[in-house]
Order: C-alpha cells, then sequence, then structure tokens
C-alpha cells in the first residue's frame, strides 16, 4: 500500500523507511488496542523508533491515526480505481449491453470482496477499519469518501442502468448497498463476527475466495432478474 498521508521528505529512503515502519506499527497496534488504547511511546518502541520521530512525521498521535486510516483508503483507491474508471468509460461512450454492464458488475463486486476480505492486505487493516466504527472516528471520512467515490457510485450507475432507473432512485442505492452488503459478512476471518469462523474457515485461500465470488454473482443475478421483472 503506497499512502501520501505522512510528511517525509522526498528522496530520503531512510526518512521514508521510518515513516512507513512507524505507519506500519500504527496499524498493528491501534487494531489490536483502539486509539485509546495505545501510547505513543507503544507506537515507538514496537517501531523501533525514538519518540520524537512520531511528532516529525505525524505531529501527533491523532495525527498518526488518522495517516493510518489514509493509508488504507490509498490502499482501497489503488486497488479499485481502474474498476471504476472502465464503468465510467462505458457508460459515457456508448451504449454497452446487458451482458457488458453485468461484467462490470462483477467486476466491481469481485473487487470488494476482495477488499472485505482483506486480500493482498494485513489483517490488522480490517481489524482497524472496524474498530474505527465502533468508536465512530472521524478519521473514517477519508475512507468512506474513498469507498463511496470508487466502489459504491460506479455500482449505482450499474444497477441504474440494468433495472432502468435513476441513479439517484432510493431503489437503486438499496439495491446497490444489498449487492455489494452480501460480501460483509465474510470480512476477515480475523473478526469475530464474520462468517469465516462459524463455518470453519480458519485461514483464506484462493480457493474459497472464488466459491464466494462464484455464489455472490449468483445470488446478485438472481436479485437483478427478480427487480426486472417487477419493472413496468
Amino acid at each position: 500500500m503506497e499512502s501520501k498521508a505522512f510528511h517525509y521528505r522526498p528522496g530520503h529512503a531512510k526518512g521514508e523507511d521510518t515513516a512507513r515502519r512507524i505507519l506500519e506499527a500504527a496499524i498493528d497496534l491501534f487494531a489490536d488496542e483502539g486509539f485509546e488504547g495505545v501510547s505513543t511511546r507503544m507506537l515507538a518502541e514496537r517501531a523501533g523508533v525514538n519518540l520524537p520521530a512520531i511528532q516529525y512525521y505525524f505531529g501527533s498521535k491523532e495525527g498518526l491515526y488518522r495517516a493510518a486510516i489514509a493509508h488504507i483508503a490509498d490502499f482501497v483507491e489503488t486497488r479499485m480505481a481502474e474498476h471504476a474508471t472502465r464503468v465510467q468509460a462505458a457508460l459515457s461512450t456508448g451504449r454497452p449491453s446487458e451482458d457488458e454492464l453485468l461484467a462490470l458488475l462483477f467486476e466491481m463486486l469481485d473487487g470488494f470482496i476482495d477488499l472485505v476480505t482483506c486480500r493482498e492486505a494485513p489483517a490488522s487493516a480490517g481489524l482497524l477499519i472496524a474498530r474505527a466504527e465502533i468508536e465512530n472516528a472521524a478519521a473514517l471520512d477519508v475512507l468512506q469518501e474513498t469507498v463511496v467515490r470508487r466502489v459504491f457510485r460506479p455500482s449505482m450507475a450499474l444497477v441504474a442502468r440494468l433495472l432502468g432507473l435513476g441513479e439517484n432512485d432510493d431503489e437503486t442505492s438499496i439495491r446497490t448497498f444489498a449487492i455489494l452488503g452480501q460480501a460483509l459478512p465474510f470480512k476477515n476471518k480475523a473478526t469475530k463476527m464474520s462468517a469465516c469462523p462459524a463455518i470453519g474457515w480458519h485461514a483464506g485461500d484462493e480457493g474459497r475466495l472464488q466459491t464466494i465470488r462464484t455464489l455472490l454473482r449468483e445470488q446478485t443475478e438472481a436479485v437483478l432478474r427478480a427487480a426486472k421483472k417487477k419493472t413496468p
């Protein structure tokens, strides 16, 4: 994950490495202990730096916490930007067929499943977000904006086109959230309320992820098919 959330001096490899180590330590500790449970001394010890380094790169513990959330938002941006751009291009430059629209929606859904299951991201990133949601942290605003812009809005545009509805219709919004929300029970296995521990999945693998993708695609098709039958 590449982050612009911290302000090390460009061109200084040692400074970049120090800031990154602090950031990685912060994600792990804030995930385990929450914002209030972590001290700057704990952060410095975990990162292997002195206390002034945290202030130098991030300003304060709160600044580091915001940088940690922004770091995860950067990851979402990186993973979903290409998908969202393809959706925008398809909808703005022509009249894609129903099959093409559905393929793009499946692409968005697959990408969201990867995000939710923390594929190619530290498990602690998912735990940090879950804890921040419970704490209603204002730092989550940047992540929410990124997810809405790169995941929900493009998906809404596709659902609207597939069902012949307006992008801002309540039905479009609800159905889009319901389609993407299918992925949420499969949050990273380390999250205790996820489906994975309940069904005995203690380690995620590509085979299981593919099963999730396949079944959620089938359910999405069924939802859209039923919705279209009700459309005048």
